[in-house]
């Protein structure tokens, strides 16, 4: 009777962890969209060269980590938030993949010593 009464105490909290992380990852997707329209500084200039920089380290990230070919069109529309580890640039992009443009949703990090690190490709 214990045993059973773990078993189901542990499948309780594995579903509910896993809902959770399910939860997590979502609200972090949306939470994306609704970030780069309310950053904590908006880009003035999308065809600045250090945005388009970051834009074009964006794509050739995903293109290494998910074997795709997307090429950057250009920059629509972004901000920037300064946390801790550097700079967050969330820019909103067009994107081309076998002549199919698309909008993308971009997050990277540049920390302070200009290394940069893909955050959120979707």
């Amino acid at each position: 009777m214990a045993q059973q009464f773990n078993f189901l105490l542990l499948s309780c909290l594995s579903v509910i962890v896993v809902a959770s992380s399910f939860f997590h990852v979502s609200s972090a997707r949306s939470g994306l969209r609704h970030n780069i329209l309310d950053s904590e500084q908006p880009i003035k200039n999308p065809n600045d060269p250090t945005v388009v920089g970051i834009a074009t380290f964006a794509v050739n990230e995903h293109n290494k980590e998910s074997k795709s070919n997307f090429q950057l069109v250009r920059v629509m529309a972004g901000g920037t938030d300064v946390i801790p580890d550097g700079t967050v640039y969330q820019l909103e992009i067009s994107a081309s993949e076998s002549n199919v443009i698309t909008t993308r949703l971009v997050a990277v990090l540049v920390h302070p010593d200009n290394a940069k690190e893909l955050l959120s490709f979707e």
